[in-house]
């Protein structure tokens, strides 16, 4: 799986990690990169890269989510920007804007008709997990009911996903169409091309496909395998030659997300993956395999998945390959089938990430998949939940087979209840490491003998948030929101009772789409302190319950309105002692004082200066109450400068050991004299960014110890 580094704990404006939106606006590690150090197809024209923590973006391209066309082009007008492409189907627009976009985003966050804004991220995979390469083919122990076609594979045996049984009784794909979202997928490789469908597709480029020599010449690349790995799982002709897909009769369309030019890991940015979903479900597409993760819970990728769930397309994620229980975007997402890693004696593989989301497991070591002609050509033994993944969406291709009409929700449940689920840490039933269990195609062949069995509908959520403070109602921006099943026992590992999680875009809503319908305990709180700061009694909380009601749609859904007592965030703060940006604007501080909230906001590099009279042998205390103590997204940064201007401390985090982010600095003054007092962030003091979060918040203490 290509797994970028864990993004979804990154924050920035716009994106939400499950409880935090904003902040990484001042989490910037790194200035701009020139666009030769990228792959050119990761930006567009004259674009550079920016990053923020972990978060990578192009700089000055912002992504909305608009309500109608006439808030599209007033937030157009007001942010001076210009349309650089759109996404009709789920009203989202790709920006051009002056400046940098996290920047921008808190601007445009507050715009009427904006569900959202954010700076346009650029996904960043990595390697395959640890340990894992391409195995040897040659020392192959195969029983004979593991061959087919012409090579071994465990994973279609009785014993694993027993496919031969579903293709006896008729199961095999034929009239379904699976998008592979990854780097591009050979669609020359003889294994492959009887079930090419006909077109590919580029996001970037914005570029359909549909002659075999034009797109192998474009994606051939000696990094470029990984989406030719996971299409064979799927759809590999059964020809007597090679290798066999799991769903042989079923068609595919290759799907660029990862160029992979110039190296492994080129992941487009996440308004091309969101493309790039949108039309794959519009060319017909009924399962979109994502053997990528570590991306976000709120935004453009959400959207376009909801929309493909809503035109009845399951979408399929693999865990992940962290080795921990966690979640990982997408395969957190609700309605997302999300798939682990087996090794050949049902065992879960370490790397395989669990969590209470896992829907169902299937082969992911030592898997015989299909290498690119442009690498020359063959097999290969290949490690991942990248390869569960596919396994899965070629599972999925066979119900659709059997039920053309089924919604995602049905589907994911027929896999979960044919499962083998003697596998895995609870022998009788789900677990987080392996979920309901080990695929089984011809368990589906013998249940789903009509279309009359398939399970009960899926249900579509919508909770809308309001806030009010003293200032009065506001949209409950930033809120998170939790749907937890009835009679949940946290923290049991074999309990399957259903939990879903979202965070409230600027219309203060938060979707769910395609869950489990029934009883769930509904948890709301406003917005995440740890980003915005504030008093805990300002947040604001409500427990209640809630229906979610098979059949419900995206277009009609089960709505509840939520209105909490909670401060609404500030995006547009005022620093009550700018400016004093030198040692000359330097605002006085005494012993004793704290002073007001102040902010590290709205300009480059921005230093706060302070200035206080002390006398020789004063032993001083100086603090920076910044996200350690008071919330907020601000890794403080404190300089203590002499009357004569040299600097005689600073400090980043405060405690030996370290106890947070925040800055504290002692010392006993050398003379008499002004001295000055300098807050800044840390990666403005280290030269490695500006910052730009309306919640890079502090108060500054001084104190005289003796």
């Amino acid at each position: 799986m290509h797994r970028p580094s864990l993004h979804n704990l990154s924050r920035n404006l716009g994106m939400v990690a499950l409880t935090a939106l904003l902040a990484a606006c001042g989490q910037q590690t790194a200035g701009t990169a020139p666009m030769g150090a990228l792959p050119k197809a990761d930006l567009s024209e004259n674009a550079t890269v920016a990053q923020s923590g972990k978060l990578r973006y192009v700089q000055n391209e912002l992504m909305v989510g608009y309500t109608d066309d006439a808030s599209l082009k007033r937030a157009v007008s007001t942010l001076k920007a210009t349309v650089v492409a759109t996404i009709p189907e789920i009203r989202v627009a790709l920006l051009r804007v002056e400046g940098d976009s996290l920047k921008v985003s808190a601007q445009a966050f507050r715009l009427p008709g904006l569900r959202y804004a954010q700076a346009n991220e650029i996904i960043a995979g990595d390697q395959l997990p640890a340990g894992q390469v391409k195995g040897d083919l040659n020392a192959q122990a195969a029983s004979a009911d593991q061959i087919f076609d012409e090579l071994p594979q465990y994973a279609l045996d009785p014993r694993h996903l027993n496919a031969k049984a579903a293709w006896d009784a008729g199961l095999n794909g034929q009239g379904v169409v699976v998008a592979v979202l990854d780097d591009p997928g050979d669609v020359s490789h003889p294994d492959l091309k009887a079930n090419w469908a006909g077109k590919a597709y580029n996001p970037f480029l914005n570029k359909v496909y549909t002659d075999a020599a034009e797109w192998v010449k474009d994606s051939a690349s000696e990094f470029a395998d990984h989406g030719t790995f996971v299409a064979s799982s799927i759809v590999a002709a059964d020809d007597g030659k090679g290798i066999v897909g799991v769903a042989p009769k079923a068609t595919w369309l290759p799907v660029v997300i990862n160029p992979a030019a110039k190296q492994t890991n080129e992941f487009y940015s996440s308004f091309y993956i969101a493309r790039a979903a949108v039309w794959a479900s519009n060319n017909g597409a009924r399962v979109l395999n994502n053997s990528w993760g570590g991306g976000i819970s709120f935004g453009a990728v959400k959207d376009a998945f909801d929309y493909a769930m809503s035109n009845g397309t399951a979408v399929v994620a693999s865990m992940g390959n962290s080795y921990y229980d966690e979640f990982q975007y997408p395969a957190a997402l609700p309605g997302v089938i999300a798939s682990g890693a087996l090794d050949g004696s049902n065992r879960r593989v370490t790397f395989s990430t669990m969590g209470r989301h896992i829907s169902s497991s299937a082969p992911g070591q030592d898997t015989m998949l299909a290498s690119p002609t442009w690498q020359g050509g063959g097999h290969a033994l290949i490690s991942g939940t990248s390869f569960s993944s596919p396994y899965t969406a070629g599972v999925a291709a066979l119900v659709y087979q059997k039920c053309p009409s089924a919604t995602p929700f049905q589907v994911r449940r027929v896999l979960e209840t044919t499962a083998n689920s003697s596998i895995g840490s609870n022998p009788n039933g789900f677990d987080r490491d392996t979920g309901w269990g080990a695929l089984n195609a011809g368990n589906i062949a013998k249940t789903l003998t009509s279309c009359d069995k398939l399970p009960a509908k899926g249900a579509n959520v919508k909770i809308n948030v309001t806030y009010i403070d003293d200032s009065g109602q506001h949209p409950g921006v930033l809120g998170d929101v939790m749907l937890r099943g009835k009679g949940m026992r946290a923290g049991a590992t074999d309990d399957p009772t259903p939990l879903y999680l979202s965070t409230t875009d600027a219309q203060g809503n938060a979707t769910f789409a395609e869950i489990a319908p029934g009883e769930y305990d509904l948890y709301v709180a406003g917005s995440d302190l740890s980003v915005t700061g504030g008093l805990t009694e300002e947040r604001g909380t409500y427990i209640g319950s809630f229906t979610a009601t098979s059949g419900s749609t995206r277009a009609n859904p089960d709505i509840k309105q939520v209105v909490l007592t909670a401060a609404s965030p500030d995006f547009n703060p005022v620093d009550p002692y700018e400016p004093n940006d030198s040692p000359s604007a330097a605002k006085p501080i005494t012993y004793g004082q704290t002073t007001q909230t102040a902010y590290i906001y709205n300009k480059p590099s921005d230093y706060d200066y302070f200035s206080f009279a002390g006398t020789a042998g004063d032993d001083i205390k100086a603090e920076v109450l910044a996200m350690g103590q008071l919330g907020g997204s601000l890794d403080s940064y404190l300089f203590l400068f002499g009357p004569d201007g040299k600097k005689l401390a600073d400090n980043d985090d405060r405690g030996n050991p370290r106890i947070d982010s925040d800055s504290e600095i002692s010392l006993k003054l050398p003379v008499s004299g002004t001295y000055y007092l300098a807050v800044t962030s840390y990666n403005i003091a280290e030269g490695t960014g500006d910052d730009g979060s309306p919640f890079n918040k502090y108060k500054l203490k001084l104190a005289k110890t003796n």
